[in-house]
């Protein structure tokens, strides 16, 4: 009876994954739904709003190839200057789109870094996400597992940190797994006990 249960928990294991993609799959075409009722309540009719969300994709389409050629889209640039001279709006716009731009693939003109820092105390490395980047100066976001999207934003030293060659996309697979997907981990590793011998010779 045991190895029965264990047997069943360790497919319950192997399907979660599924599981979890079947629901993201189901809420996306929920979305669709939504959206497309939401078109036909104003155009009451099946073509035409088959029509406009075409035509909606299409221009997503295009504004996301003109920033992946140039690195900015003509259109989004006025939006920004437009909604950026709105009181009280522009403030929450602003920041809102520098969260967004960290989760762009990256482009010529737009680089991504992921670094490894001391957090919360000596001996302790986690990866964290350049912000933003003045001289030395570095502001860096140090998300928590396993949800990538809260943590804690700090400023410090451009010497405090390391670099590393991790992705966005293998940092935040890190941080999901909580671990259990160690992206890198000679490089990783190399750094670590390099910085622990360091430690060890100052002591």
């Amino acid at each position: 009876m045991k190895q029965l249960f264990k047997n069943v928990f360790l497919g319950v294991l192997a399907l979660i994954p599924l599981f979890i993609v079947i629901q993201i799959v189901l809420w996306l075409n929920g979305l669709m739904i939504q959206l497309f009722k939401f078109v036909s309540l104003y155009t009451d009719n099946g073509f035409y709003t088959a029509s406009v969300l075409l035509l909606v994709f299409i221009f997503l389409a295009i504004t996301g190839a003109s920033i992946q050629k140039a690195g900015k889209s003509y259109v989004v640039s006025k939006i920004d200057n437009l909604l950026e001279r709105v009181p009280a709006i522009g403030n929450i716009y602003c920041i809102v789109k520098k969260i967004t731009e960290l989760f762009k693939p990256s482009t010529q003109n737009h680089k991504q870094e992921v670094v490894l820092i001391e957090y919360p105390r000596r001996g302790l490395w986690v990866p964290a996400y350049v912000l933003s980047e003045h001289n030395d100066t570095l502001v860096l976001f140090i998300p928590t597992s396993p949800n990538p999207t809260s943590g804690y934003t700090m400023i410090v030293h451009k010497s405090e940190v390391i670099s590393t060659s991790l992705t966005l996309s293998e940092a935040s697979q890190f941080i999901v797994s909580m671990g259990a997907d160690f992206v890198k981990k000679e490089e990783i590793s190399a750094i670590v006990e390099n910085n622990y011998q360091i430690l060890k010779r100052g002591n």
